[in-house]
């Protein structure tokens, strides 16, 4: 059940410039229209007040004149006797614990100038609310209680965002202007808020990031309509808000679009320490390989930023002379509501490499990150509210079953990163809705080793490749092709480099990672005993550690050379000849990625035009998925589509063909 903390005023005065009293409480409509609206939705409900004391309303508020006629005055006061034991007994304010509740709101009225303006245990609630991406809804005068929320070197918690509130003119219109000590609107204005009036009394939302504001309490219904959709859980609902999103035009202008990627910038720079943090507990990523989810997310974003106007401009198309006078062109239309579905072994850079493109295209985007990386999956659900546009991007955090429900949905995009076997439920669940999907899967790549190459600098680049993240890189070496007698020569070169990379001891290295857990702990070992053992073998359950393990005298129809290993085990096959080799190759499953060391042209040559795979490499293993110019995808079982850069907004945009031609 969705819970809701409402933060109440418990002041009875509101002291005036002058110093006089003037009665005050909280204002009717603005407590009683949201509870209602969240009990109707089956929400818990908790009120709680500075010190506990009963919360007072404003009698004020009750007034035939303010409510429109008495029939409405009357219907706010029964339903405020209605829960007059709750309101009578509220929880102290100093004992609640914010991450409790599913969203906070603060009713308002001329009281929280008074007490919540300059309450402690208000800005604790505020800050921890705003930090933790939970809804945060604030109406009229209680916005006075942002004041007190700070960050820790003192700075305005709030400063920057875009809210609304109580006005200057609607203060002037109620007698108050002249006589309050301050006036709220000016205050937050002060203070660093991005402050947007609209006409007096009219009712005006403004969404920014998790915090949600009403101006007035004829706002306050809207605003509580607003904060139930934003802590809808269920799949339908979530997705109906983001194609509410989206239906609005809001995502299609260029400056949305980069503000978005403006604000991931600022979430990965300034939260970069906790997504380490993240990964180095799901994966036991050490600081260096932690950073690099985060500088390529950050380089991908630059490089989107930098080109996203020109990629967008349309394309000028000629016309056949047939159809002259006229004009033709390509347009980038957004899709709509694109699903990305993430894995669990880059499970940040995997997760928000593909939002920069469904975002920069102009979509809503709904994140399922890996419910096997639990801790980067919490850091993304509560951070993302906090830096990007709520109402388009939502994450929904879960295992099978919430997935299951979510491929129900119909969106207008899926892209999904994983294993094959997943791939084909998604495209099945995608193919009742005619969706197109994206799937990034993976494959047996493998690295073709010539005579002639550098072998000390071919062993180090491959073992580099192949046990970054303990062998759980989707574009990993998955097994050496040594050509003619260079099988011999590599084993030795690749013990020395994986000395050379993590040390005598690689459980003791900071930066040898982890496996992901027990199970696949479990699957990997198993496959360590085909072939004759180079180095490495050693294995621990409990530490979801497999030492870096070579294999050499493998047999192709070795369980090591079935599925993807997916782990820190490289097999070495010998074969006679480059012929040999490109037979391998092309008697499997079309590779996500094929890697060649080789110092031959004609080489390169053949395997270019001899082999298919998702991406072919010389002399390198993985860094193909840094030149942000090129495409990233497979082929085949290694997958569908692509996307990095422009080719990230092709896959998220539907490209439009428009041909105009004058009536005269």
């Amino acid at each position: 059940m969705t819970s809701v903390l409402f933060v109440v005023t418990g002041a009875t005065h509101w002291t005036l410039a002058d110093g006089t009293a003037h009665p005050t409480g909280f204002w009717a409509e603005e407590l009683a229209e949201p509870h209602r609206i969240f009990s109707e939705a089956g929400y818990r409900i908790t009120v709680a007040t500075p010190g506990g004391v009963a919360a007072p309303v404003d009698q004020g508020s009750l007034r035939a004149t303010v409510n429109g006629g008495r029939p409405g005055a009357d219907r706010l006061a029964t339903y405020l006797e209605s829960i007059s034991e709750v309101l009578a007994h509220p929880a102290k304010l100093a004992e609640v614990d914010p991450d409790e509740y599913d969203l906070v709101f603060y009713p308002g009225g001329h009281g929280p100038m008074e007490d919540l303006a300059v309450d402690e245990d208000s800005g604790r609630i505020l800050t921890r609310t705003l930090e933790s991406g939970r809804p945060l809804g604030v109406v009229c005068h209680a916005l006075a209680a942002l004041l007190t929320a700070r960050h820790e070197d003192g700075s305005w918690l709030f400063a920057g965002y875009r809210m609304t509130a109580f006005s200057n003119a609607e203060e002037a219109a109620a007698g108050f202007a002249e006589k309050a000590p301050w006036l709220l609107q000016d205050r937050l204005v002060e203070f660093g808020a991005d402050f947007v009036a609209a006409a007096p009394f009219t009712p005006h939302t403004v969404v920014d990031r998790n915090l949600y504001t009403g101006q007035n309490p004829g706002s306050s219904a809207e605003l509580a309509q607003l904060l139930v959709r934003a802590a809808a859980t269920d799949p339908a609902d979530v997705v109906a808000r983001l194609r509410g999103t989206f239906d609005t035009g809001r995502t299609r202008p260029l400056a949305w679009r980069l503000a978005q990627l403006g604000a991931l910038r600022t979430l990965l720079t300034e939260q970069s320490t906790e997504f380490m943090a993240a990964l180095h507990a799901d994966l036991g990523k050490g600081e260096t390989q932690a950073y690099g989810e985060v500088s390529f997310l950050l380089n991908e974003v630059d490089h989107t930023v930098a080109h996203l106007e020109e990629w967008l401009a349309p394309r000028p198309a000629a016309v056949p002379a047939t159809f002259q006078p006229a004009e033709a062109r390509v347009v980038r239309d957004p899709l709509g509501v694109v699903l990305l579905i993430a894995p669990w072994n880059y499970p940040l850079h995997l997760a928000l490499a593909p939002m920069v493109g469904a975002l920069a295209a102009g979509n809503t985007v709904l994140l399922k990150p890996s419910e096997l990386a639990p801790a980067t999956s919490a850091a993304l659900a509560r951070l993302l509210p906090r830096y990007l546009d709520r109402e388009a991007v939502a994450v929904v955090e879960g295992a099978v079953p919430e997935t299951t429900a979510l491929l129900e949905q119909r969106f207008d995009h899926i892209f999904y990163t994983g294993n094959g076997a997943v791939g084909r439920i998604v495209m099945a669940a995608a193919a009742k809705h005619l969706t197109p999907v994206t799937l990034e899967l993976g494959g047996k790549s493998p690295a073709v080793v010539e005579p002639g190459a550098d072998l000390a600098v071919t062993a180090q680049r491959i073992a580099r490749g192949k046990f970054q993240n303990a062998g759980q890189t989707c574009v990993a070496p998955d097994y050496i092709l040594a050509i003619g007698d260079t099988a011999a020569a590599l084993e030795a070169e690749l013990t020395a480099a994986i000395e050379t990379l993590y040390g005598p001891d690689p459980a003791a290295s900071s930066e040898y990672g982890q496996v992901i857990n027990e199970r696949h702990c479990d699957r990997l070992a198993a496959l360590l005993g085909d072939g004759r053992l180079v180095t490495g073998g050693a294995h621990d359950r409990v530490a979801r550690y497999i030492e870096p393990t070579v294999l050499a005298d493998v047999s192709p129809d070795a369980p090591v050379m079935g599925a993807e290993i997916f782990g820190p085990v490289l097999p070495i096959i010998a074969v006679p000849d480059l012929d040999a080799a490109i037979a391998f190759i092309n008697e499997r499953d079309k590779p996500l990625a094929l890697y060649a060391f080789t110092a031959s042209e004609q080489t390169k040559q053949r395997l270019t035009q001899e082999t298919s795979s998702g991406g072919l490499v010389f002399g390198l293993t993985i860094s193909h998925l840094s030149v942000p110019e090129l495409p990233f995808g497979g082929v085949g079982e290694s997958g569908i589509g692509r996307y990095h850069g422009e080719y990230s907004i092709e896959t998220f945009s539907h490209l439009k063909a428009v041909l105009d031609k004058p009536l005269s």
